[in-house]
């Protein structure tokens, strides 16, 4: 490892203990007799340029605003100009990679390559999550280091934590496929690192079931939501002057459970034991996922924040573990965060391959409006303003964030 590697891993290695980004702001902004909003308008999934601040209509609460200035900009360069505008606001982007991954993927040091590459340029910020802590990157070692050689080095630091970071998790999900194959009744299966118990098939079917729902309730709290914390950062995200840009990468989970077959089979050999039924209904016919919080006061929050959200949803194909189901259960985090991502303009992502995911986020943030508007003077209320962005051409879909509070 070169001298500038391992400066670049130090300056990488900055670990919050919060859990939540710690980040270094000025709070002090300066007044703008301007708002302005950051506008992507497409035709045919193809952003459409040149569009005239004529034909472009804004409304706060349902109300028309008088447009005063348009930008349109090429990724960083300022393609066109119209009309009046007080103040220049800030280009340079605040990046925040979030990864909540459970197996890591090669293809993340290809996404990685192509972000430093592509998306990332002097003067940018960029911090990234996993789930063993934060980490903030010096743009300026870029200057003597290729985006290669930054790829590299937070992609050792991704994968160690994302292997370590979700040994609890893998264990549990180990535990789960166990109970099932001893429900089914099959001998554990012996690969990698899974270890042979075959004192499971010993177990009577009631203990096997407490035991399923017992490590399926520790799955649970580990992949739970923190409403606070999620608030919190939006508050954060607020305070940064310029583009505040989210990736939350997000590996698709899977359930073990027993077969379609065997559930039927132990619902008709159990039909004079209500506590296997009730345990057999609840754990594999009516489970579902709920995240308990306020998802709307959370999706407010994120567009008051002024960030932009990519929702990264990482697509897996799930395991074959003898008669055993692998269920998706990912609709409860999806649903969350692709909502949050188009509330906020954002785009929504799904598919295996990493790299894609990343181009695709790229290729739809590279080209945006900034329209400006009078701003009014008033105290802070607390209300949430409404805010709808339309063109008066036909056919094309205006995507920006959809409020902010007053």
């Amino acid at each position: 490892m070169s001298c500038n590697e391992k400066i670049l891993a130090c300056a990488l290695a900055i670990l919050s203990i919060s859990g939540i980004f710690s980040v270094g702001v000025n709070s002090q902004e300066k007044a703008s007799s301007q708002n302005y909003l950051l506008v992507r308008v497409f035709e045919n999934n193809n952003f459409l340029s040149g569009l005239p601040l004529s034909e472009f209509e804004l409304l706060e609460n349902g109300q028309p605003q008088k447009l005063e200035g348009l930008l349109e900009f090429h990724r960083r360069d300022l393609v066109r100009q119209e009309g009046t505008i007080a103040e220049l606001p800030e280009i340079n982007r605040s990046y925040f990679l979030l990864f909540q991954m459970y197996d890591y993927q090669p293809q993340l040091l290809d996404a990685l390559n192509y972000f430093f590459s592509r998306s990332f340029s002097p003067g940018d910020q960029v911090q990234a999550q996993t789930p063993m802590g934060n980490y903030r990157l010096n743009p300026s070692l870029l200057s003597s280091n290729t985006p290669e050689i930054a790829a590299r080095q937070m992609n050792d630091i991704l994968k160690k934590d994302i292997n370590q970071g979700n040994s609890l998790y893998q264990s549990i999900v180990r535990d789960l496929k166990r109970f099932v194959q001893g429900i089914e009744g099959l001998n554990p299966v012996a690969g990698g690192d899974e270890q042979t118990d075959t004192s499971i098939s010993l177990f009577g079917l009631e203990r096997l079931l407490s035991q399923y729902r017992d490590s399926l309730q520790k799955l649970e709290s580990l992949r739970m939501v923190d409403e606070d914390k999620l608030l919190s950062f939006a508050s954060l995200l607020k305070k940064i002057k310029g583009e505040k840009v989210i990736y939350f990468v997000y590996q698709q989970e899977f359930r073990p459970e027993i077969s379609s077959a065997m559930l039927t089979t132990l619902i008709s050999n159990n039909q004079d034991n209500q506590q296997i039924l009730s345990d057999l209904q609840d754990l594999f016919q009516v489970y579902h996922h709920e995240l308990r919080l306020d998802q709307d006061k959370i999706i407010k929050a994120f567009c008051d924040s002024g960030a932009e959200v990519h929702f990264l949803f990482v697509e897996r194909i799930p395991e074959k573990w003898g008669g055993l189901v692998m269920r998706e259960q990912s609709e409860d985090v999806f649903k969350l965060y692709s909502s949050i991502a188009e509330a906020t303009g954002g785009s929504v992502a799904t598919g295996k391959n990493l790299l894609t995911l990343f181009q695709k986020a790229d290729a739809f943030s590279e080209n945006y409006y900034l329209l400006f508007y009078p701003k009014e003077i008033t105290t802070a209320t607390g209300e949430f303003v409404q805010i709808k962005v339309r063109t008066i051409k036909p056919g094309t879909k205006v995507m920006s964030r959809r409020g902010f509070y007053y």
